[in-house]
């Protein structure tokens, strides 16, 4: 197991925590903060995993994820605070929790991504569906029972090191394009509109019973609540309004008291008012099909929002392509603080580690403040 001695790191985490937590005040720092959105099958791939030795065995994802912090800190050297580990399942959880197939990495396609094969075929099987008890599901189970599995292993090389892991379902739009699949959802939303209500309302009830379920067995409060809903950014306004709005609003209210964060991968310019008038979002993590213009003049002052630049350019782009998309972000965005300067979505495993370490390096280079024109190299490709 890979050795791990956070005090090696004290000061870097110091400075990266200082900068973070003031970028939430808008304050303009030093300079824009840079936290490059990884995860564990991006350190997998590097670190000489597949992915089936990352999700089934727990030695290995642990391994990985500690690694990837080391990595992070002393190589990569964005912003990262986060220096715990979790139980890492992939986003599977609603095709678990109601059913479905669920395709895993295995020794004949090790590098296959957890996938959920949608099992909601025909419009009378959302009749048919039922929400279950967290409490007698044995997938939910099986979950929390792993989740001490790989927190004693945690705790046993590392100590005290914060283990997370939490059984929850995305919200109710995105869970159904995972049980119905992307085509279907979409077509249904105009073809069967109240049918659709029915299984929006049974997904809102199996979100709150799952939120509820981690509070009984893991403790902890409402308070704050994070939604991870990329599916609705398709809709158009009216849809939007019709079909994620009330329930993502009910889930807001109900845990969001103190803190509520969103991410999308797809768009949200269109509905920025509802983000910040309704919703009422602390923080929103940004996908590549967004204006960033309209984003950062809707959220400064108001949402801290990080995301945007194209991960693409990392894979097949030159450094030129990539100093133009860090400057096009932080040109727009920067200004007046509460940016945090990322690529939008995740950075996906394949993105060349030496590109992606330049990139953090330009983004701190121009991303000093104050944010001025001669701050930058590349305006007339980007203006």
């Amino acid at each position: 197991m890979e050795p791990f001695n956070l005090e090696n790191f004290s000061s870097i985490l110091k400075e990266n925590r200082n900068r973070i937590e003031k970028v939430h005040s808008f304050e303009e720092l030093d300079r824009v903060p840079v936290v490059i959105g990884l995860g564990g099958p991006y350190y997998a791939k590097i670190f000489g995993y597949t992915f089936d030795k990352y999700y089934n065995d727990l030695s290995v994802m642990l391994d990985t994820q500690i690694k990837g912090i080391k990595w992070r800190l002393s190589w990569l050297k964005d912003d990262f605070t986060n220096v715990g580990v979790f139980l890492d399942t992939g986003s599977i959880s609603e095709g678990v929790f109601f059913g479905c197939e669920i395709e895993m990495p295995n020794a004949e396609n090790p590098w296959k991504s957890p996938w959920i094969v949608p099992c909601i075929k025909n419009i009378e099987d959302i009749d048919k569906l039922e929400v279950p008890d967290p409490r007698e599901h044995r997938g939910v189970k099986e979950y929390y029972n792993r989740l001490e599995k790989f927190e004693k292993l945690a705790r046993s090389y590392y100590g005290n090191i914060p283990v997370g892991g939490r059984f929850q379902i995305h919200p109710p739009i995105s869970a159904a394009g995972s049980l119905l699949g992307p085509r279907r959802l979409y077509y249904w939303l105009y073809k069967y509109p109240r049918e659709m209500d029915k299984l929006f309302r049974k997904l809102e009830e199996a979100f709150i019973l799952l939120q509820e379920y981690y509070y009984e067995i893991r403790g902890g409060e409402r308070g704050s609540i994070g939604l991870a809903d990329d599916h609705a950014g398709y809709l158009n306004r009216k849809m939007y309004e019709r079909f994620v709005l009330p329930h993502n609003l009910r889930l807001y209210e109900l845990y969001g008291t103190r803190r509520r964060y969103l991410h999308m991968d797809s768009h949200m310019d269109h509905i920025t008012d509802i983000l910040v008038n309704v919703y009422r979002l602390n923080s929103v993590d940004v996908g590549v099909e967004n204006d960033i213009k309209v984003l950062a003049d809707a959220f400064r002052g108001k949402i801290v929002f990080n995301g945007n630049a194209d991960w693409r350019v990392l894979v097949d782009g030159t450094l030129e392509r990539i100093e133009i998309e860090v400057e096009r972000c932080v040109y727009y965005a920067a200004p007046g603080g509460g940016y945090i300067f990322d690529n939008g979505g995740e950075t996906y495993t394949g993105v060349p580690p030496e590109k992606l370490k330049y990139e953090v390096e330009y983004a701190k280079k121009v991303g000093r403040y104050p944010i001025r024109k001669d701050n930058f190299r590349h305006l007339d490709k980007f203006l």
